[in-house]
């Protein structure tokens, strides 16, 4: 269906231009996934601003992307958001972008993984969870925590079975019972149980709320991660893309520009 619709390049990088909604998956009641029709060109990790005339711009994460589209998940949550949960397949929105530095993912090949998300935290690292769950052979090994509030707010069950069975993946409730795949308590409170056999070679990602990732970040120093081995998302501190809002600003950073997506090593002056 992609290969149908026609691309709309703007005259200008900073100006948005219209795309097709090719599919639309509810998820939640809060939260939808849009695919679009695009050749913007993204990585995970990186977003872009989606806007309509006379209502608004949100700055958005690409949970995932692939020839001729790039998938949105987007919580309906203000002005914006609504409005776009008002649109139909065939129905345009408006996109700028790709922004930001996003995962290093040739960093990560061939080499251990531990990947910590926490609710719609787990839409920028999705596209990469399917990559390494595509090719297994890519990877050293991948440890998956992702944390919800109760099952009614699960994101991505339908991939969960791919990830399951190439990777371990650890499904923490902070409500509910728990069951052979769900597990009740924080992602925090599962670090202590994973082996992590080659400590001093793995990576790791965490995004999620603020207090999660200080908390997380300060659970991975405990167990011995030195600063360069984890990598911090601040995907919900994005704004307007350039920096001059200020709306990004930690410390002397712009997570619109120097980030979201930023190494531990350069971003704990700020971030602690």
């Amino acid at each position: 269906m992609s290969q149908q619709c026609t691309f709309h390049k703007p005259e200008h990088p900073l100006l948005p231009a219209a795309y097709t909604i090719i599919d639309i998956k509810k998820h939640t009641a809060l939260e939808w996934n849009f695919r679009v029709a695009t050749d913007l060109p993204a990585r995970p990790g990186q977003f872009v601003e989606v806007s309509l005339p006379r209502v608004g711009e949100a700055p958005i994460s690409v949970s995932d992307y692939g020839d001729g589209w790039i998938d949105l998940l987007i919580r309906n949550v203000g002005k914006v958001t609504g409005a776009l949960f008002c649109l139909h397949v065939g129905d345009s929105l408006w996109l700028r972008g790709c922004y930001g530095h996003g995962y290093p993912l040739e960093m990560f090949r061939h080499k251990p993984l531990l990947v910590v998300a926490g609710g719609t935290g787990v839409a920028p690292v999705k596209g990469l969870l399917r990559y390494f769950s595509e090719n297994p052979a890519e990877i050293a090994r991948l440890d998956i925590i992702l944390g919800y509030k109760n099952r009614d707010s699960v994101l991505y069950k339908d991939e969960m079975s791919l990830w399951r069975k190439t990777h371990n993946l650890i499904l923490t409730l902070d409500e509910g019972e728990e069951d052979e795949q769900h597990r009740i308590g924080r992602v925090t409170d599962y670090l202590p149980t994973l082996a992590l056999p080659q400590l001093a070679q793995t990576q790791a990602i965490v995004v999620g709320p603020p207090v999660m990732i200080k908390f997380t970040v300060q659970m991975l120093r405990d167990r011995g991660f030195a600063p360069q081995q984890i990598w911090v998302d601040y995907e919900r501190r994005m704004a307007c893309s350039t920096g001059k809002c200020g709306h990004c600003r930690m410390g002397d950073v712009y997570v619109c520009v120097d980030g979201p997506v930023f190494n531990y090593a350069g971003a704990q002056a700020f971030a602690d």
